[in-house]
This record gives structure tokens, C-alpha cells and sequence, in this order.
């Protein structure tokens, strides 16, 4: 009898010790997905340069030009810093199941909530993705890179990816989602973190004149209104 209690003794001990791991591991995996903006609901959350969970962790793009080669092996390169509107930079993989629906959607006439985004896709380089696969599922409208490089310089966290870039080349968004619905909010979200749009007539001609600077160009520099079709007249 006295055998007995110790063995149901020790089978408590050790139930209690692997309840305890597994509680410790659950909460683990949370902390994980929570800095990757990920909730328990499966939204992904993104906010502000100063607010937004640290995932890749750059203020700014790492690089200024996404470089790597085309499905038909010829280099292929697009800059981030052009002083226009934004690039939305989509890392994908041909292998990967949650990224079946933005191939999908890219393959369409998709719209983004800011109208002047440009689209490109990242995939790894050659040897790590099947080029005749690519080819079957790149969208005729949107460049393809492939490179192994811009993944580590970019410090890709996972796959689908993706980072919003403004045309100074800093990151005012980021995040994974697991659908389309996720990307238009992550999105959404960003223009409204990004875009001063409660601004009074006086506060937005200032953000204006900033902006401009920050391209290199004076307010007031005669190119900003010249009629750019009567250049070839």
C-alpha cells in the first residue's frame, strides 16, 4: 500500500512538472507572436515608426535598391528612393500554403488603399525557389525579384511578409497577414499613421514644403509647375 502512494506520489510530481512546462512554452509562443504584432484573434497589428512591433526592425530600408535576377535569369533591380509615392515590398514563396492568396489576388486588378503604390514581390534566390513553379504563379503586373541576399539584408522574419516604403526609403509599416483583408488593414493603417491628414491649410502647405526638402527640392522651384509635355515641344 505504502508503494502505491508513492508511485501515485510521483506520477502527481512529474504531471505537474509537465503541466508547468507546457504552461511555460504556451506562454512563450504568445510573447513570440505578440512581437510579431500577431494577436490571439490571428490579427496582425501595426502602428507608428515609434509604435509598431519590432519585427524586422528598421526605421528606415536597409537598402535603397531591391537587386536580384528575373524568372528569366537576367538582373533585376528596383529603387526604393525615388520621391514619389510608396513601394509595397511582398515577400513570398512559391512553397508557401498562406501565401497561395496574395499570388492570387496580385494575379488580378487588385486595388491598395493609397493609390500610387507601387508593387513589387521578393522571393528567394534560384536555388531556393522553383523558377517554373514562379512562372506559373507571377502576376504579369508585378515585378518579381528573386534574391537570397535581399532577404538577409531585410532580415525577412517569415513568410508572407510584407513592408510599406515611403519614396525616402523609410518603413512607416510592416507586418505579416494571413489574408487579404489582413494586408488592406495593415495598410490602411499605415496611411493613417503616416499621412498628417487632420492638419489645418497651414500645417499641411508646412508638411508640403518638408517632404519636398527632403527630395531635394526648394518649395517654390520652378519645376513644380512646368508642364512636363511641353518639354518634348
Amino acid at each position: 500500500m505504502t508503494a502505491i502512494v508513492i508511485i501515485e506520489a510521483v506520477v502527481i510530481v512529474l504531471l505537474a512538472i509537465l503541466v508547468a512546462g507546457l504552461l511555460k512554452s504556451h506562454a512563450e509562443i504568445l510573447r513570440q507572436l505578440a512581437a510579431l504584432g500577431v494577436t490571439e484573434e490571428g490579427a496582425v497589428t501595426v502602428g507608428t515608426p515609434q509604435t509598431r512591433p519590432k519585427t524586422t526592425g528598421f526605421e528606415k530600408a536597409p537598402s535603397n535598391t531591391l537587386s536580384g535576377v528575373g524568372l528569366d535569369g537576367a538582373d533585376q533591380s528596383m529603387s526604393l528612393v525615388h520621391g514619389r509615392g510608396n513601394t509595397l515590398v511582398a515577400f513570398l514563396s512559391s512553397g508557401c500554403l498562406s501565401c497561395q492568396t496574395f499570388w492570387t489576388e496580385f494575379q488580378g486588378d487588385f486595388e491598395l488603399p493609397m493609390p500610387d503604390t507601387r508593387t513589387v514581390i521578393v522571393t528567394k534566390g534560384p536555388g531556393s525557389e522553383s523558377a517554373a513553379k514562379l512562372v506559373e504563379m507571377a502576376p504579369p503586373r508585378v515585378p518579381l525579384i528573386m534574391s537570397d541576399e535581399t532577404w538577409e539584408t531585410f532580415r525577412v522574419p517569415m513568410t508572407p511578409y510584407f513592408l510599406l516604403v515611403d519614396g525616402q526609403g523609410m518603413v512607416i509599416g510592416e507586418g505579416a497577414a494571413s489574408s487579404w483583408k489582413h494586408l488592406l488593414g495593415l495598410l490602411r493603417q499605415s496611411a493613417r499613421d503616416a499621412v498628417p491628414v487632420r492638419l489645418d491649410p497651414s500645417g499641411r502647405e508646412e508638411f508640403t514644403d518638408q517632404q519636398l526638402r527632403q527630395a531635394g527640392i526648394e518649395p517654390g522651384d520652378p519645376s513644380l509647375y512646368s508642364n512636363p509635355l511641353e518639354k518634348g515641344s
